[in-house]
């Protein structure tokens, strides 16, 4: 059971100025806004309210008689003043923070979120009210100019809060979970010390495809939490894997079944060779003959063969339907269930068909890991060290003095390395979501090499996917350090970490069925769906904490490599 009492605590605890909700009219930034500030026992402010008492006159008055320029000089200086009361929270008109002045002034003096929600919504909720931007034109209209004009004002504040239809009693919940996340994410090494959140929220930030990932125990069994409104009563199609039927999903299942109109639930095989083309057929085929509709859902349970063909099955029948990503392996919660990336492999190469679509919510309930065995938690956490190696040394050093606590199952470890992981993918995704920038390429450290030695074990369990990460890290590090980024140092450094925990460092550790050749490896290598006219890319690392995008390599470097390791 999530306690909103301790989110409150903490929240207090920590957080020493003002909120400042900003968003578009009808998003409920009054409402919530005197909710969350009876919660916390602060004093609430309504800037517009404070305008009207100011000059005694109401906020169409002053539009219409002194003009929209006017009110902002209002609003700035009002807000401003306002911003000196210490804690408190304030709610601020839909145009304030579009004023560059106010913006600085909010972004430096307080903790400002986004209350974000869909024009239709918006229209909803603003209908018949006094609202002096809207009483010219088609009020939908009018709410989706307004909304892109100003979405990247919004974008500045520090919390990014989505309102899918929730009541503000759940709203407000919800954005204390992310005031939780944000504040836990910017704590001191000693703040993180003395408190473990039961459960957090935060956003993908996505334009019109923003969803919540929620972390925490006990998640599954209250979906009014993570269940957006819209989503209820509807056909649901559970996909997952016999290794999470009994113990997560049938449970799973009866506790929907009062909230949908009906769940029906597909069990596959676990394993990469589940993400093909018989088996995609087959799970279209089962909805289709279930009677799917275009409101229809999907949710899938299980690791990330589950996710990805469940989100890669959800992007294309009926040309896209709602899906929710429910993943219970740590690999699955800190990498693939995050960021949209669906599909399946084709027979010579991993991942090569599929879409980019994101899920409506990624639901990460730590209760689901206490059971796997001990070689799918050193499974995930190879991904979890690749999130410290490409963009955040401290991290890292975290990981090599707390990493044994970690995969011990201790909450507080676990908590910290799965927020911070699914926190810097979600950031990524963000500003690269279909890896046209280069940024987001930077997840696949290691993984040029991985996808290779995936391929050349047949899919069949033989190696696990953060298995074969954890190798081709060490082989990427090698890499980086011939080409004259890394020092040895640092090779063994990476080398050292990952070896004492029990994970796979070398191509000798795998246990092939049939001899390998590097020539092999590096002809499936070329057919990798990051390779370019300019050959194979590879990441790597300028330093630990840095990575880059590599291409041109030479093939004679990578063979010697690759040999080493086999040796």
């Amino acid at each position: 059971m999530i306690e909103i009492e301790h989110c409150l605590e903490d929240v207090k605890k920590l957080l020493k100025k003002p909120i400042v909700l900003v968003g578009m009219m009808g998003v409920g930034k009054t409402t919530v806004g005197r909710q969350l500030a009876a919660k916390l026992g602060w004093t609430f402010y309504d800037s517009d309210d404070e305008i009207v008492r100011s000059v005694g006159k109401s906020i169409s008055d002053i539009f219409s008689e002194d003009g929209e320029p006017a009110f902002r000089d209002l609003e700035r200086t009002t807000i401003k003043h306002l911003l000196a009361n210490g804690p408190c929270v304030i709610s601020s008109g839909g145009g304030g923070i579009t004023i560059p002045e106010t913006a600085q002034a909010i972004k430096e003096r307080s903790l400002c979120l986004w209350i974000d929600a869909s024009v239709p919504l918006l229209v909803e909720r603003t209908a018949g009210g006094d609202r002096p931007l809207l009483k010219h034109g088609d009020p939908e209209e009018v709410l989706q100019m307004l909304l892109d004009k100003r979405r990247s004002s919004y974008a500045q504040a520090h919390v990014h809060a989505l309102d899918d239809g929730l009541t503000p009693e759940e709203m407000t919940n919800r954005i204390l979970l992310q005031i939780r996340e944000y504040l836990y994410s910017h704590a001191t090494e000693k703040e993180k010390e003395e408190f473990v959140p039961d459960a957090l929220c935060m956003t993908v930030s996505l334009s019109d495809r923003s969803y919540p990932i929620f972390i925490g125990s006990g998640l599954l069994k209250e979906p009014e939490l993570w269940l957006p409104h819209e989503l209820h009563g509807r056909d649901t199609f559970i996909l997952t894997d016999y290794n999470v039927r009994e113990r997560i999903t049938d449970q799973f299942q009866e506790i929907l079944k009062p909230i949908m109109k009906s769940v029906s639930v597909m069990e596959l095989a676990p394993g990469e060779q589940t993400k093909s083309f018989e088996r995609y057929q087959a799970v279209l085929e089962w909805m289709i003959e279930s009677g799917v509709k275009r409101d229809s859902l999907i949710i899938a349970v299980g690791g990330g063969v589950v996710g990805d063909l469940a989100g890669f099955a959800a992007a294309t029948i009926l040309r896209g339907i709602d899906f929710i990503q429910v993943p219970t392996t740590l690999l699955s919660q800190v990498d693939s269930s995050v960021g949209g990336k669906t599909g399946i492999n084709s027979k010579s190469a991993k991942n090569m068909i599929g879409a980019f679509y994101q899920p409506r919510s990624v639901v990460i309930d730590l209760d689901t890991l206490m059971t796997l065995p001990k070689r799918e938690w050193l499974s995930g956490y190879a991904e979890i060290v690749k999130y410290g190696l490409i963009a955040d040394e401290g991290f890292f050093e975290w990981l090599e003095e707390h990493g044994l606590l970690m995969l011990s199952g201790e909450t507080a470890e676990a908590m910290r390395a799965i927020e911070t992981s699914c926190h810097m993918k979600a950031e990524i995704v963000h500003k690269d979501e279909r890896e046209e920038s280069g940024l987001r390429a930077l997840l696949n450290f290691g993984h040029t090499f991985a996808h290779a030695l995936e391929a050349a074990a047949g899919y069949d369990g033989t190696l696990l996917h953060g298995e074969a990460v954890s190798v081709g890290m060490v082989l990427a590090a090698r890499l980086s350090q011939r080409l004259g980024y890394l020092v040895q140092d640092d090779v063994n450094r990476i080398y050292n970490h990952l070896s004492g925990l029990g994970l796979m460092t070398e191509i000798r550790n795998i246990p092939f069925k049939k001899p390998v050749t590097a020539d092999e490896l590096i002809e499936t290598m070329h057919k990798d769906k990051k390779a370019g006219v300019d050959g194979i890319k590879f990441i790597v690392l300028r330093r630990i904490g840095s990575a880059a995008v590599e291409a041109g390599v030479s093939t004679e470097t990578v063979k010697n490599i690759l040999e080493e390791s086999m040796r």
